[in-house]
């Protein structure tokens, strides 16, 4: 779920997350309470899970999952943050005009970034439907979701830039809009896609928003 346009608006106070572990052990049981958390969340929905079905599920004490995290808002605010992060990461830097500039057709990269982008999706569909479903009920998912926005339209804005000055964008292009409805496109469409939990169809759209994107950017 990288996700779809809105206002930016202030996330309420939020209690500040605890450090991640240091040690291996303690690692290893975050871990494990993220993993039973995905679980319960899959199994019985976000608003309905408690901290009791997650420590349950882990094996472990009601105690320990406040050990770790302070709330079940606050675990999947991270799956949500960890996810998008690592997705946005490496397209932003496959985007860096100095990482094909001269020696790869940004035709060619838009192609292969868009395929990246449509099966990089890191968790599994039920897990995306309770994000998109807490991205509109709950404000705190719409800052960090905001951020990782920015950072990609900058990234694009960019790509375009390095793309017009090679004389390859079309004629006519509003390269002040095209940052932003690229972006909605490759983001809504893959979102939809990997929903849809069939990799033939995901393989398809993926496809045919790259022709998309191709026909609204390029000569």
């Amino acid at each position: 779920m990288i996700g779809m346009p809105t206002k930016s608006q202030a996330a309420p106070n939020r209690k500040p997350p605890r450090h991640p572990p240091q040690q291996a052990r303690s690692r290893r049981t975050r871990e494990k309470l993220i993993e039973a958390a995905v679980e319960c969340f899959e199994r019985h929905g976000f608003d309905d899970t408690t901290t009791a079905m997650i420590a349950s599920e882990a094996g472990v004490a009601v105690g320990t999952v406040y050990n770790y995290f302070t709330d079940k808002r606050e675990i999947i605010l991270e799956l949500f943050e960890a996810t998008d992060r690592e997705i946005a990461d490496e397209v932003i830097a496959q985007l860096d005009p100095a990482s094909w500039r001269g020696s790869i057709d940004p035709r060619d990269r838009t192609r292969s970034l868009i395929d990246v982008i449509f099966h990089a999706q890191r968790l599994r569909p039920g897990i995306q439907r309770i994000l998109w479903a807490q991205y509109f009920k709950d404000p705190e998912f719409r800052e960090p979701f905001e951020a990782l926005r920015n950072r990609i339209r900058v990234a694009i804005d960019a790509f375009i830039v390095a793309v017009d000055e090679a004389g390859l964008c079309r004629s006519g292009l509003d390269r002040e809009m095209a940052s932003f409805v690229v972006l909605n496109a490759v983001q809504w469409n893959s979102s939809q896609a990997f929903l849809n939990e069939d990799p033939a169809f995901r393989d398809a759209a993926a496809d045919e928003t790259a022709e998309l994107v191709a026909r609204y950017l390029f000569v």
